[in-house]
Order: C-alpha cells, then structure tokens, then sequence
C-alpha cells in the first residue's frame, strides 16, 4: 500500500500518518524494527532514493516487511526524485507513505504516484472554514455532535490552530465522557479563548452599515483596550468575506449553495448572523475601497505611522459613515 499526503496541515498529516502505521503494523506500530522513517532533508543520508528503496525491500528479524514513512518529500532531490520514480514503474509491493508540503500534479513523480497510491490532500482550513472543520471532525474522527453556535465560538476563541482545537475539544471529551454533544455552554465553560475575540463583536454593526452603533462598538473595544491591529484584523477577514458573498450573490447562487462554499452552518449563515443581508448592505465596489482602506491603516500601524488613536478611531469610523 502506497499513500501520499500533500498540503501544509501539519495536524492532518500527522493523523493520516498514525492511521497509516496502525493501518499496516498493528500492535507492532511503535516497534523501531517493523517501520523506518525517512527524512528527505537528511543531510547524513547519501542517497535518499537508495535509502527508501532499500528499506521497503527489506524485512527485519521479526517482520517480513517493513513499513516506511518519507517526510518532508518536498525537500527531495532532482536525481533521488527520478530514481523513486523510476522504482514506482515496477510496481512495487510496499507499506510506503510519503509526505509533501508541495508537489506539483504535472510533475513526473507526481504522476508515477497517482497510479499507484491513494493521494490525500492535507490543507489547513481558513480562518472562515473552521467552524465546519470543528463540525466534521468531532463527528468523523471525535464521535460527538456539537452545535453550530459552539462550533463557532471555538472557532473564534481558538483560531484555526487545528491541533490546539483539537486539543481542546478533547479536553471536554475528558471531563464530560458520557456526553452526546457538545453545546454552546459547555464549549464557553470549559475553553478558554487562547485569542482576543472581543473585537469580532463590531462585525455586526460593521455588516449592518449602522454607523451610530458602529461607532459606538469601536469605541467601546478601544476604551477596553483591544488594540487597533486586532480591529482592523477582524474589519478586513470580514469585508473580504462579505464581499465573497456579495459576488456570489450577484451570480444568483442559493444561499444554501454560498453556505456549501464557504463551508458555513446554514442555520447560522441565514438565519442567526445573517451574512446574505449583510452582504447585501454593501456595493462590491465600497466593499473593494474598504479593504484596501483597512489594507494602508495597517501598514501604518506596522510602520509606526499612525501615531494617536484619535487618528485611528476616526480613520475606522469612515469606513462606514462616510
């Protein structure tokens, strides 16, 4: 069995592996004579195609085969990437699993692979994605509903570091293990935000176009002390959201089909936050000049530029007043 994982989620690609060794060893998963692992970075291995090779055709004193990882294939050699290539036209029998952060499909080794390996790929979700990752992953590989708002205050308490929500979703599999689903108290009661969350409150008002509680919002995180990068963050992942949407809308696709793509609860999408009438409220155009508004203040917040927050507070309250 040949698998490869392609894609820069550290988190899935070390699930896979684990999979992947349990999947051809069994008992014997964590025993050093029945498996090998490979680095293709290595700078103490001669020959990497060699080594792997060598390794899958080769058995120790207490296996008839051993099981082989590659990691960090990217890293692979030109001349090592064309002996593996030229070995996959054999049609090995091997428990082989290579691991890419890239590898181009319209490369040669890319090709060879495809014929004979399942290919996986590994992609870390965005930041707007994660509520349906945490959706699927406590219900594929956690065994346990959770609710969209729970779903969503995770996601916004954590980020989308997918081992440190992992983590933390265990953690209520821990405490709670007769549990059927996890809800939205339970999440608040025992994840603490790892994240400042307060400034995604202004979202509201900000997709509302109210500039009367706009303002007031902006005001109120600033006097709590929720720093301006972190506003202006939030302003930009969500103007470039809308405007997602926006653009989606405008090509007449369903609201449940926007929902699919950006891989949205539609309960949540429609109903509880909204986000089609929002994106309604605002024209592509303004949505464009926004960004890039958003995109220069924090340039000059980076470069030392923007000097007083009154500066700053009047400069974010234009975007929606004027």
């Amino acid at each position: 069995m040949i698998v490869v994982l392609i894609g820069d989620s550290d988190f899935e690609k070390e699930r896979l592996i684990e999979q992947f060794l349990q999947k051809t060893l069994g008992d014997r998963k964590d025993d050093p004579l029945a498996r090998k692992i490979i680095f293709a970075n290595d700078s103490n291995i001669p020959s990497v195609a060699d080594a792997v090779i060598e390794a899958c055709d080769s058995c120790s004193l207490f296996a008839s085969e051993q099981t082989v990882v590659v990691r960090k294939g990217e890293t692979l050699k030109a001349d090592d990437a064309s002996a593996i290539e030229s070995w996959l036209k054999t049609n090995p029998d091997a428990n082989l699993l290579l691991e890419f952060e890239k590898l181009l499909k319209t490369s040669k080794l890319y090709k060879a692979l495809a014929g004979l390996s399942k290919i996986k790929e590994c992609k870390s979700p965005r930041e707007y994605e994660m509520p349906q990752w945490i959706t699927t992953h406590c219900e594929t590989n956690l065994g346990r509903r959770i609710e969209p708002l729970a779903a969503e205050y995770v996601s916004n308490a954590l980020g989308n570091n997918q081992a440190l929500v992992d983590a933390e979703l265990q953690k209520i599999l821990t405490l709670d293990p007769n549990g059927k689903n996890i809800s939205l108290e339970q999440a608040k009661l025992m994840i603490a935000p790892q994240r400042e969350i307060a400034a995604f409150e202004i979202r509201e008002s900000f997709g509302n176009h109210d500039p009367i509680a706009y303002t007031q919002k902006l005001r109120e995180l600033l006097d709590s002390g929720v720093e301006g990068i972190k506003i202006i963050a939030t302003l930009e992942a969500y103007a470039v959201r809308l405007l997602h949407i926006n653009t989606m809308l405008k090509r007449n696709m369903a609201v449940k089909d926007i929902a699919a793509a950006l891989g949205a609860n539609l309960w949540l999408f429609e109903k509880k936050l909204n986000e089609p009438r929002m994106a309604r409220n605002w024209s592509s155009t303004r949505l464009c000049r926004v960004i890039k508004r958003l995109g220069e203040l924090d340039s000059d917040i980076k470069n030392g530029r923007c000097e007083s927050r009154m500066g700053l507070e009047l400069s974010l309250a234009a975007l929606v007043i004027a």
